[in-house]
């Protein structure tokens, strides 16, 4: 089931007109430029796969599905027309009717908070603390983490790998668990991953020497000042 809704959102339409181009369509939880990536082409855009997957799911069909309801933030004037757009696309491929269900901001973060109260369907993401395989998957995704709780999510295997990458001291032989772990994580479809956000700058042609990188989350220097650190030995 988890499949046929991960092949029936086509994500680079999403970015490019839903979203006026303000992200680039992901397959995967760890974005490019993060340790860890992937780069897999698991579950890209495909109606006739979308279509074969919830025909062979428990369900047989949109026919015998239960209401299935999208919860969204009605607080956010952008937030209708994107869960109607991507509901159409439920509709239009796989036959799936969606129930739109808005709620405020406040009652939305509450939800979320609690696992027997988390929406059925909704938008989620993750901005990371530090650029590092271990915030994005073992913080996340253990079967003892707060959010995969919330989700619903637990693979033994998953957590033996991170939790071995979290004690390894190699930084390669670390990375290549992580990347085994973040590939089981991609083949179990908790969710299916949708996109990453860009940030759009206008810079005058003058302004040289910054650095962007994929950690950035505003313009380069715009929150960091410089420090200096003395050290006593």
């Amino acid at each position: 089931m988890r499949e046929a809704f991960a092949y029936a959102v086509d994500r680079k339409t999403y970015c490019e007109q839903i979203r006026n181009g303000d992200c680039t369509p992901t397959l995967e939880w760890i974005p490019p430029g993060i340790p860890g990536h992937i780069g897999t082409d698991t579950y890209g855009f495909d109606p006739a796969k979308a279509k074969q997957a919830l025909a062979e799911s428990k369900y047989g069909g949109p026919d015998k599905l239960p209401e299935i309801k999208l919860t969204f933030n009605s607080d956010d004037p952008a937030a209708r027309p994107r869960v109607e757009w991507i509901a159409g696309q439920y509709r239009d491929i796989l036959g799936v009717n969606i129930t739109l269900e808005p709620v405020d901001g406040k009652t939305l973060v509450a939800m979320r908070k609690d696992p027997s109260t988390y929406p059925q369907m909704t938008m989620a993401g993750w901005i990371q603390d530090y650029p590092d395989p271990q915030n994005w998957l073992s913080v996340y995704w253990k079967c003892d983490a707060t959010f995969a709780q919330r989700f619903g999510y637990c693979n033994k295997q998953f957590d033996e790998l991170v939790t071995k990458a979290d004690q390894e001291l190699d930084q390669q032989k670390r990375i290549d668990l992580y990347k085994q772990a973040h590939q089981i994580l991609i083949d179990d479809v908790p969710g299916p991953f949708l996109y990453n956000p860009l940030n759009i700058w206008l810079v005058k042609p003058s302004v040289t020497g910054y650095s962007p990188t994929p950690s950035d989350d505003a313009f380069p220097g715009e929150f960091a000042s410089l420090m200096t650190l003395d050290i006593k030995k």
